[in-house]
């Protein structure tokens, strides 16, 4: 199994032309938590978001022949907001090419760049099947690969394992000295080094530590 990171940027600049009212309306996508594909075309995803909950509501709203439903969580920061929508032509080519069977997608997808959109996707799977999904979406975006290696879920290798962008945080919290005790950053310092939100900070550390927690402390049930 190899596990391959890679950027994709839409050549239209944007994956859903819906994000073009969200960027007027003052709103971001931060990452895909998860995505389920329904029968008749549409698809449920699920967003963290940066922007007001209100603002977000109206633009909805304001497209009925799109959104069929919809639900907004606003006692979390980013918001998460679960779509239930149809998607247009450029987001269903490239939601096609990601939802064929062999290859794993790693969620969240994180959104490193907008107008024009950029994601981050890291997928684990044999390596013709990878490459195949490359070449596929090629023919729709731009493609930057971060990296391809083997996977080893086993591996010590912990930084490694992270994302890039998660890497780029991480490291950028550590120079700043946000695990040095006492504290010497805060997650807005961080966000200036790195030209993003706060939120976004705090949601890649969050995420970061988890993942380094998981992979040192063993289970409950696990013999020591």
């Amino acid at each position: 199994m190899w596990e391959v990171s890679y950027r994709i940027t839409p050549e239209q600049g944007y994956f859903d032309r819906g994000e073009t009212v969200l960027w007027d309306a003052g709103i971001y996508l931060e990452s895909i938590r998860s995505m389920e594909f329904v029968e008749d075309g549409s698809v449920v995803m699920v967003y963290e978001i940066d922007g007001d909950a209100d603002t977000l509501r109206e633009c909805l709203d304001a497209a009925p022949e799109k959104i069929i439903e919809y639900s907004i969580t606003e006692d979390s920061d980013p918001l998460v907001a679960q779509l239930w929508m149809y998607p247009d032509e450029g987001l269903e080519q490239l939601l096609d090419v990601h939802r064929s069977f062999g290859v794993s997608v790693e969620f969240p997808i994180d959104y490193v760049s907008q107008d024009p959109s950029t994601i981050e996707m890291v997928e684990t799977g044999p390596r013709n099947e990878l490459r195949d999904r490359i070449e596929q979406t090629r023919e729709v975006a731009d493609v930057h690969i971060n990296h391809v290696h083997r996977h080893d879920p086993g591996s010590q290798q912990l930084f490694r394992e992270l994302t890039d962008r998660q890497q780029e945080v991480l490291q950028a919290a550590v120079e700043e000295g946000y695990y040095q005790i006492p504290r010497e950053a805060t997650h807005q310092e961080i966000a200036d080094k790195l030209g993003c939100s706060k939120s976004v900070v705090g949601q890649h550390l969050r995420r970061v530590e988890s993942a380094l927690v998981s992979a040192v402390v063993p289970d409950a049930d696990e013999d020591l």
